[in-house]
């Protein structure tokens, strides 16, 4: 590259910084594909760098026992489904906060004994699949997380007022 050559992109580059917002210049050369997950049973952490399409097997297995059932301690696989709805609710509602998990995979002991204590609680629940994730996000109101998830109609939203927190599952679309 010559001289001249240098100066006309160097000038280039410096017109097209000052008409765009530096974050603004990051957020697109860098797309937040990072879903930060705290689990609230057993306060453990977990960044999830997902595109929407691939998951090394590593991470897969590193998710799938984040997001265990908590009370017996059996993993399960998770429906990445879950993972681009998440990402989506992010985005629409500019969520730069942490993911909440209420609950992930349920196991069918502790199903059914959720169920013995609360009406609530599907017999064929889709966390028994692992296609269901109870959450809340540190920065958006639940109520906003309910709208946001709604409006995807990716799937299965409940709202559950009393608890703080939304559930969210890759079935088919119905709110509750």
């Amino acid at each position: 590259m010559n001289r001249r050559t240098f100066l006309l992109r160097a000038a280039q580059l410096a017109v097209g910084l000052s008409l765009t917002e530096p974050l603004d210049l990051l957020a697109r050369t860098f797309p937040n594909n990072i879903i930060s997950f705290f689990h609230t049973h057993t306060e453990e952490r977990f960044d999830l760098r997902f595109d929407g399409r691939f998951c090394p097997r590593s991470t897969k297995i590193k998710l799938f026992s984040f997001l265990r059932d908590f009370r017996t301690g059996d993993v399960h696989p998770i429906d990445l489904g879950l993972m681009k709805i998440l990402l989506k609710i992010q985005k629409e509602t500019g969520s730069k906060g942490v993911c909440e998990v209420i609950s992930g995979y349920r196991s069918p002991k502790t199903n059914a004994s959720l169920r013995s204590r609360s009406s609530g609680v599907a017999r064929n629940s889709l966390h028994l699949q692992g296609k269901a994730i109870d959450i809340r996000l540190s920065d958006v109101p639940t109520k906003e997380l309910r709208d946001a998830a709604i409006s995807l109609k990716a799937g299965g939203v409940g709202y559950y007022a009393k608890s703080d927190f939304v559930h969210i599952d890759t079935g088919d679309f119905r709110t509750w």
